[in-house]
């Protein structure tokens, strides 16, 4: 038996299966059947690359084996070539209607034959190949489609983010973008006052909030087996089910999540900045009031002190005067001891008096702290 290609012959006289195996032995390895029946059962536990059938069996006819041949799913692409004493154009017609690749009639010569198997194995050879490149086209065009289509969640993801306001907004595109890429996981935002972790199952589930406590302390891309881990300092991504069967895939996905959880970081970072902003802001506005409150409390207890001050020099000087009654002075040494007295005592007030130097210092720093206000206010409403 030669050849590595296969051919089932099916004829039910016994010279004509000796004939074949003879003659085509040497070149292909064949095997013989006496009817349609045996060929059948042979075929179940290997197929051929080509059946040699005869049109006149026992039982099955030629016809009718080739369609049992073609029914079946593993056998319908092999190719069937009758080979018949019938020489007319319905006999050969109902040869292609049951599925035939090729007619030959009785008697023919071996070379004719040899020709005509080895036409159809360059045919199937050009098929298979064909076929061949469709399939890989078809990857091709899958694994674009693919690409394409993971990019545009990508990209869906990075725009949406732009209009994140808060960490749970943010948390929701995460979430959208693994279920997009047919990912199972969750993720958790760790903020200045606030520690929170997402899932499709809801949030802050026991058993997720543990593994990613546990892994979040790893590298910065952590992988074990499908798990893969992307930390960053205000966010971590997990995902549990990464392709691994498809490599290339996979080290798609590997890119889009390490963008996904750096790009999520640098918003969470801006959001963090905003907060400290507002609340920088508000305890700035709350120095201010307090600023405020204290120059009107200091001004009326200035003025008060002013006054009462102005009211105890009026006194004192009226009781000096009537001390001088008692001392026997001249009117000019009265004179001057009054002079004198008036002066050292505004001399007094005036070095006390700083209440406009006071004021205009408060009133500085009360305009430099608005100032400020203004600024953290332009700049957080950049984040």
């Amino acid at each position: 038996m030669g050849g590595s290609y296969k051919i089932y012959a099916v004829d039910d006289d016994a010279g004509a299966r000796q004939l074949l195996q003879s003659g085509l032995g040497s070149s292909y390895a064949m095997e013989v059947f006496d009817c349609g029946e045996r060929c059948l059962e042979r075929a179940a536990e290997a197929l051929p690359d080509l059946f040699l059938l005869d049109v006149e069996l026992p039982g099955l006819n030629g016809y009718q084996l080739c369609r049992r041949i073609k029914v079946l799913a593993q056998s319908a692409r092999t190719p069937v070539v009758f080979v018949s004493i019938h020489d007319n154009l319905d006999a050969i017609l109902a040869g292609y209607e049951a599925g035939g690749q090729d007619y030959i009639v009785k008697p023919y010569a071996l070379d004719e034959l040899k020709y005509k198997i080895e036409n159809i194995r360059r045919i199937e050879l050009h098929t298979k190949t064909l076929r061949t490149q469709a399939q890989s086209a078809d990857a091709l065009a899958a694994r674009l489609m693919g690409n394409l289509d993971e990019n545009a969640v990508l990209i869906k993801f990075l725009r949406a983010l732009n209009q994140c306001g808060d960490f749970r907004a943010l948390a929701s595109g995460v979430l959208l973008a693994l279920n997009s890429w047919h990912l199972d996981g969750a993720l958790q935002i760790r903020m200045r006052h606030l520690e929170h972790t997402f899932s499709p199952s809801g949030e802050n589930w026991p058993m997720e909030v543990e593994v990613i406590n546990h892994v979040r302390s790893l590298e910065p891309v952590f992988q074990f087996k499908q798990r893969a881990a992307y930390n960053f300092e205000h966010i971590t991504v997990l995902v549990t089910n990464m392709p691994l069967e498809d490599p290339e895939r996979c080290a798609r996905i590997h890119d889009h999540l390490a963008l996904v959880a750096e790009s999520a970081q640098q918003k969470l970072a801006a959001l963090q900045a905003f907060d400290d902003r507002a609340t920088l802001r508000d305890q700035i506005r709350a120095v201010a009031q307090t600023i405020g409150d204290d120059m009107e409390s200091y001004r009326r207890r200035h003025d008060d002190a002013r006054y009462q001050g102005s009211e105890h020099t009026i006194l004192f000087l009226d009781d000096l005067q009537r001390a001088f009654s008692r001392l026997a002075l001249s009117a000019s040494q009265e004179d001057n001891i009054m002079n004198l007295v008036r002066e050292r005592t505004a001399k007094l007030i005036e070095l006390y008096d700083i209440s406009g130097e006071t004021r205009s210092t408060l009133d500085d720093l009360s305009a430099k702290l608005e100032t400020i206000l203004a600024a953290t206010a332009d700049r957080g409403g950049q984040a």
